[in-house]
């Protein structure tokens, strides 16, 4: 009888029994201390790693030169005796000419010659990002004289007492003049003591775009010898050599400009890039790339890597023991002694030339961290339920015709997953340094950024000195790591019967 009440379905009743499990769970877990700040810690990296893409625009391994390399963190600017230290600096607003041209200055010579600055929406280098450049018209008359010169330029403020790490400079020009008229044309930086360094020297050919070659950049050999007959000296840092104001433009010579003509020279990509000596939270690395980028995107492939490998290996583990200890016999025998194989086998080593052989994705590195792991879980799983299969319930289940696997799913499982939760929580660690040991001996995915590649360049590079490029990745490795073992140190009290009676 019911007595007047409705009975629930049993399934609502394991949900509830379910509920109130989790919930006292929960509540004894916020009273142990190293399991919240385990959490803490975790949820921390977790939400690095989920908005990495919301807190810095820069892809980690492929944005490169952002600014100089191995650039100081800007925060070094406020620091006494670094106030030298330079930032990026772009003068040309609109380089692609999209919209009409601001800041941009045109003069001739002979002074007084008539010409006229335009604004064309329709031409446009191919490298821009569309159309749109700038129109310059120079008409002949009577009185043109054989060589007329005309300068477009910019004239900018350099506002640091440090010289830049680098400097990148482009232009793109296009002749629409009639026959007849040569034109050439010199690209020049104009230094704050009112000094001329030509870059580079074009000559335009009419119907088609005319840009330096080779491009101009402080870097290459070709623009230091041309500059100082010397590749020892940095055309960035003579220059630039503090702060006043600067000129940049391209200087057009033309001639054979007669009556009736018009010369017609469009000027698109007109650009100038000053890479800074300090930049961002953490600076950057020896290819220029935003180390606070790498950081963030690292905390994802740590924890990519430490949890997929923690589930693999302890699913196998898990798997194993299972079986193992409870078929027994011949099965037993050929798992164990295939788990002794792996246990004896030097575990780095053999990451190593796996890796190697297999390739340094991060996929396989992920499987193979884990393929690697599961041995020791499965042993102690297996002594588990060598105990576990004598009690009476398993004979009670064996009583009325249960199999074996509903024996070990239904009963035996259910008493050896809190050994599971526990060793999923503290393989984690493991697998977080076994990848970064990996990717400080170079074997890295080569398409992504963890914090054991960060710590691979430090020493490639020979930075050690710059503690802001290894004090965060090595730490966080630690943090992370201690977390995981925090947590798993909260569940082992919390689910060890043994132990939650001490506390």
């Amino acid at each position: 009888m019911s007595n007047g009440r409705k009975l629930e379905h049993p399934y609502k009743v394991k949900l509830r029994m379910l509920w109130r499990k989790s919930k006292d769970f929960g509540r004894h877990f916020l009273r142990n201390r190293k399991g919240v700040t385990g959490v803490v810690i975790l949820v921390f990296y977790i939400l690095v790693a989920l908005l990495a893409p919301y807190l810095t625009p820069y892809d980690p391994v492929y944005s490169k030169y952002v600014a100089g390399p191995r650039a100081k963190p800007l925060w070094f600017r406020y620091l006494p005796g670094l106030h030298h230290l330079s930032m990026n600096l772009e003068p040309i607003e609109d380089p692609s000419f999209k919209a009409k041209p601001k800041g941009i200055k045109v003069e001739a010579q002979p002074q007084g010659f008539p010409i006229e600055l335009r604004h064309s929406e329709d031409v446009g280098y191919p490298r821009g990002s569309g159309p749109g450049s700038l129109l310059l018209l120079i008409s002949g008359s009577e009185n043109t004289p054989n060589e007329v010169k005309v300068r477009i330029y910019v004239r900018f403020h350099y506002p640091y007492n440090g010289s830049p790490a680098r400097f990148t400079a482009r232009v793109a020009l296009f002749d629409e003049s009639p026959n007849r008229v040569y034109i050439k044309a010199r690209v020049f930086l104009e230094d704050a003591y009112g000094k001329e360094y030509t870059l580079s020297l074009l000559s335009l050919r009419n119907g088609s775009w005319a840009i330096p070659q080779p491009p101009i950049d402080s870097y290459q050999a070709a623009l230091r010898v041309k500059l100082f007959m010397s590749v020892l000296k940095d055309p960035a840092s003579v220059i630039f050599s503090r702060s006043g104001d600067y000129t940049y433009g391209v200087e057009l010579s033309i001639k054979g400009l007669r009556k009736g003509s018009t010369v017609k020279v469009y000027v698109d990509d007109f650009y100038l890039r000053l890479y800074g000596t300090c930049f961002g939270l953490l600076g950057t690395d020896a290819y220029g790339r935003d180390l606070f980028s790498q950081f963030l995107y690292g905390a994802r492939i740590s924890l990519l890597v430490g949890l997929l490998s923690a589930i693999f290996s302890v699913a196998v583990g898990l798997v194993v023991g299972l079986i193992s200890g409870y078929v027994g016999g011949l099965v037993d025998e050929l798992l164990m002694r295939f788990t002794d194989m792996l246990l004896v086998l030097p575990t780095l080593p053999l990451l190593l030339v796996l890796t190697a052989v297999l390739g340094a994705s991060i996929w396989n590195l992920i499987f193979l961290i884990g393929f690697l792991g599961w041995m020791g879980f499965a042993r102690v799983i297996r002594s588990q339920v060598l105990s576990l299969k004598e009690r009476a319930f398993v004979e009670a289940a064996k009583a009325i015709g249960a199999g074996t696997a509903i024996i070990i799913v239904r009963h035996i499982l259910p008493n050896v997953a809190s050994l599971a939760y526990v060793a999923l929580a503290l393989s984690v660690p493991s697998a977080i340094v076994s990848e970064a040991a990996l990717s400080w001996l170079g074997l890295y995915d080569p398409n992504v950024m963890s914090w054991g590649r960060m710590l691979h360049d430090v020493q490639y590079y020979g930075a050690i000195t710059d503690w802001w490029w290894v004090i965060p990745p090595g730490l966080s490795i630690a943090l992370l790591s201690m977390s995981f073992i925090f947590i798993g140190y909260a569940i082992d009290e919390l689910l060890n019967p043994r132990l939650r009676a001490r506390r």
